[in-house]
């Protein structure tokens, strides 16, 4: 095989951090088979994890004290902008080779036809065709044929599929619906690899045509965007489209007619009907609809959903409300403004029962919980 360091590098970082996927740890390890050099190289970098793994603090904090270390990282190159990336600082650079979008999904009631929304696909994982077909990809696994000409691969919590290039439908957008409690995965047509957390529908084409790559996503996701110069990858969001210059960056967009673009490594242009901003690497730009904009340090806290966290970090209760429907698909009500005022400090892990973060919070904030007609209140 063909060696592409920088790539193999990439692959590195992803497996010792845990977010490889089946095809890439295959490809590594046909590498580090046929390039013995990259194995020394692998181990040093294994090495330097479980030295991190090791200390009390990242055993209790793990993927935050990683993103930490990122953070820091990232000063020290700003330092370094000649020198080549050694093996620690790959850590850094392929890790999170990735866009995170953060856009609080829908919640008006649409009609039967129109795409898949949160409020249609319900607690399935779902695809719906641009021909209007639903495939319940929570019953239906392995291959899957579908309009005679494009299979489709449900393994593994992830979904491939391969399209023949004469296929018109290839060129229409299909929906994607991740349902709350549940994240999943998805290989575009380009090798761009889509993780997608809960509550999250993507619309995309089976095979990308003309000069753009373009997706629009209503949830939360993590890409590993597939490099082409000749066709940019674009990202639409409800308040402007993010294209990709670059790779790794994070978008949120909780808030009706706000987003925040913050940018990590590469370059990301955000587009709004007013003008296109161009980002640094380490700023965040946040954008609110006719009122202003302004440019903030980036914070690695965004990004540990794909290790299954939530970070709070002095939350008001009002926004850890909107983050247990997603996780848990439970609706969630508050009875009073004095337990809305409350804040707490701490961390939503997704892998752990609800009542687990709803214990935490009783014990911290004194804010009480119970169901009342499948309702959550917190009162």
């Amino acid at each position: 095989m063909e060696l592409d360091r920088d790539h193999i590098h990439q692959l590195m970082n992803e497996k010792v951090m845990g977010v490889i996927n089946a095809t890439d740890e295959q490809l590594l390890q046909n590498a580090l088979q046929e390039y013995p050099e990259l194995q020394a190289e692998f181990e040093q970098l294994q090495q330097e994890y479980a030295i991190w793994a090791q200390q009390p603090s990242i055993q209790e904090l793990n993927s935050e004290a990683a993103f930490a270390y990122i953070e820091d990282e990232l000063q020290h190159r700003k330092s370094q902008k000649r020198k080549r990336l050694t093996i620690s600082m790959l850590l850094v650079a392929a890790t999170i080779l990735a866009l995170i979008i953060f856009i609080y999904p829908l919640t008006t009631t649409q009609q039967k036809h129109t795409p898949a929304s949160p409020v249609l696909a319900k607690n399935t994982l779902q695809l719906k065709l641009s021909n209007g077909d639903v495939i319940d990809l929570s019953t239906r696994k392995d291959s899957i044929t579908i309009n005679n000409n494009t299979q489709l691969n449900n393994t593994n919590n992830a979904l491939t599929y391969t399209a023949k290039d004469n296929a018109t439908t290839t060129q229409q957008l299909n929906s994607l619906w991740v349902p709350p409690g549940m994240d999943y995965h998805i290989t575009l047509s380009d090798g761009t690899i889509v993780f997608l957390n809960s509550a999250t529908t993507l619309k995309f084409p089976f095979q990308f045509t003309g000069h753009s790559r373009e997706i629009t996503i209503h949830g939360e996701a993590y890409l590993q965007v597939a490099k082409d110069p000749n066709r940019p990858f674009i990202l639409h969001t409800p308040q402007g489209a993010v294209q990709v210059l670059g790779t790794t960056f994070n978008v949120n967009s909780y808030d009706s007619g706000r987003v925040k673009v913050s940018l990590v490594d590469g370059a990301v242009s955000f587009a709004t009907p007013e003008k296109q901003t161009l980002l640094k690497p380490g700023q965040a730009l946040t954008y609110i609809q006719d009122k202003s904009t302004t440019l903030t340090a980036l914070n690695e806290n965004e990004l540990l959903w794909i290790k299954g966290r939530y970070k709070l970090d002095n939350t008001p209760m009002t926004e850890i409300t909107k983050v247990l429907p997603r996780w848990y698909g439970v609706q969630v009500v508050i009875d009073n403004p004095q337990t809305a005022a409350k804040r707490f400090t701490g961390t939503i892990l997704k892998a752990e029962p609800i009542q687990e973060f709803l214990d935490a919070i009783k014990l911290t904030t004194g804010a009480d919980s119970y169901y009342k007609d499948g309702i959550l209140h917190i009162r």
